[in-house]
């Protein structure tokens, strides 16, 4: 049993608690044993931690746990992950232009793994996918997608996909566009939405017609455009 928080391997795992050090090691933290499961079988564990003596585990106190979770509550188990490496296009692309909440990236995983959305690009500004928030909110979606990283611009004049922006404002309503087999969708920043960069692409806009509100939580307004063009 590791009980010393001077161990190597502890240490290593206290700092991939920063993102810098994530990127420069190209690994991440998974907490909680359904989500260590996913890693298992999604071939991304590296090695797993309990509280418990169990087989495939090391073994660590009680005290060290609670000093490698990232949530009040103490975790049974916690994995230690290789980051995610694909890179083939799906034809159905979700596009993040600055989405900076935690929970809001992690509920947009599970929607586009939910809905055939199986490739996401992560615009330079947005939440880094491999924050605890992140991952827990996702609920194991984040090993069923496939991650590219980058400027959004340069990658839609990539794309031989009909791409659309979204917008509370203007633009086609959501019933009255044309569903194409090779989509993407771009969704903005919670207070800003698209950048006035995409928006200078002159891209065709979603929008949801509502009553009573002005606007949808970034989430929420993702994953029914991504119902209607998904599986």
């Amino acid at each position: 049993m590791i009980s010393s928080m001077d161990n190597s391997k502890i240490k290593t795992l206290l700092k991939l608690k920063q993102s810098k050090y994530r990127k420069q090691e190209q690994e991440f933290i998974v907490e909680g044993t359904h989500l260590v499961s996913e890693a298992r079988l999604a071939n991304v564990l590296i090695e797993a931690y309990s509280i418990e003596e169990k087989d495939e585990y090391i073994q660590v106190s009680e005290a060290v746990m609670k000093k490698l979770c990232n949530t009040d509550t103490v975790v049974k188990e916690l994995g230690l992950c290789r980051m995610l490496s694909k890179s083939n296009l799906s034809d159905k692309i979700l596009i993040l232009d600055g989405v900076q909440d935690p929970g809001n990236m992690g509920s947009l995983m599970r929607s586009a793994c939910a809905f055939g959305f199986d490739t996401i690009f992560i615009g330079t500004g947005s939440v880094d996918i491999y924050n605890d928030k992140v991952i827990r909110s996702s609920q194991g979606a984040i090993f069923k997608l496939n991650f590219l990283f980058g400027n959004v611009c340069d990658f839609v004049k990539t794309l031989n996909h009909k791409v659309y922006g979204t917008n509370v404002v203007n633009g086609i309503p959501l019933k009255e566009v044309r569903k194409e087999e090779k989509i993407a969708i771009i969704l903005g920043n919670e207070g800003n939405g698209i950048s006035k960069e995409v928006n200078a692409l002159g891209l065709d806009n979603i929008f949801i017609p509502m009553r009573n509100t002005e606007s949808l939580n970034v989430a929420v307004a993702g994953s029914i455009i991504l119902y209607e063009f998904g599986i």
